[in-house]
């Protein structure tokens, strides 16, 4: 069955707003979201920070920073960029991506720890493993910002760090994520970027698997939408105005998708559990969106 079929002009006249970006699609709020208002760039713009300013546990920062997109710092492995980041934030203890894993301490990123890229503190000799349990990694101002190991269930402030370069697929886009929030938001921030949700890529099955890989998502909204609701005017969010059909839309097949389960799923997204085959899904749920955003040459 084919998904999408412009009939009408009344579709015709949905489809339009959708592709031409409507300012009633953008919301004025979405400017002070992390990843345009909060998130400051430092350092050679190759990176962008957030200062987690309340305290938590490792994971629980580590789990606020994979919200906005991101991850706990890991740049920090260049020592130049903890000043930087001291100077921008002031901050006394924060958490960085580091953590020990069995016997070895092992970067966010996956990144081995060595001596010459954790810095820990000299004297006294860090990692000490006071109590048998410090397994995280955190840095401290007051021993010139060199790293130390502690408890993960110690709170701290966090250091979160966002690629905002993103990946680059080889079709003329990159693509990066956005923080949580609804299909509407998540498209906001990728209008915001000079993009939107992810649609010529996402026609190309071949290229979600290493998009996935490179941006280490389970679930994101991707740009598709059924327009005029009860699933028969799917359409993607690109300048072609294209129409969705099963051989471009990639829907799980089983259970078979879109099912409407709620009566209202009326926005797309692409789930690791499945193969990063569609769902269709209520546009309230938040999640991250993927954004695809033109290279300019």
């Amino acid at each position: 069955m084919i998904y999408g079929a412009l009939e009408f002009g009344f579709s015709i006249c949905f489809v339009l707003s959708f592709v031409n970006f409507s300012a009633s699609w953008i919301d004025p709020s979405m400017l002070d979201r992390a990843l345009t208002g909060e998130w400051r760039e430092v350092y050679s713009g190759s990176g962008y920070y957030y200062y987690l300013t309340q305290q938590k546990t490792f994971q629980q920062a580590r789990d606020e920073c994979k919200s906005y997109g991101g991850d706990l710092a890991v740049r920090v492995r260049d020592f130049s960029l903890r000043s930087t980041l001291h100077q921008t934030f002031n901050f006394d203890k924060a958490w960085v991506g580091l953590s020990k894993e069995g016997n070895s301490w092992v970067w966010v990123d996956k990144t081995s720890s060595t001596s010459g890229n954790t810095h820990w503190i000299q004297n006294p000799q860090q990692p000490s493993n006071t109590g048998g349990n410090e397994n995280c990694g955190e840095i401290i101002d007051s021993y010139s910002l060199r790293t130390n190991d502690v408890s993960c269930s110690s709170t701290r402030y966090g250091l979160c760090e966002h690629n905002r370069q993103g990946y680059v697929a080889g079709n003329g886009y990159r693509y990066m994520l956005t923080s949580k929030g609804t299909w509407d938001n998540t498209r906001n921030e990728c209008v915001k970027e000079g993009g939107d949700l992810a649609a010529v890529g996402m026609k190309d099955f071949s290229l979600r698997a290493p998009i996935q890989q490179a941006l280490g998502f389970d679930e994101a909204w991707i740009g598709l939408r059924d327009l005029i609701g009860g699933g028969q005017d799917w359409v993607w969010a690109d300048r072609t105005v294209s129409s969705s059909t099963r051989e471009n839309t990639h829907w799980i097949e089983n259970p078979r998708q879109p099912d409407n389960t709620a009566g209202n799923e009326e926005c797309g997204e692409i789930l690791l559990q499945y193969d990063l085959r569609t769902n269709d899904r209520v546009c309230s749920f938040e999640t991250n969106g993927l954004c695809e955003i033109p290279i300019i040459t």
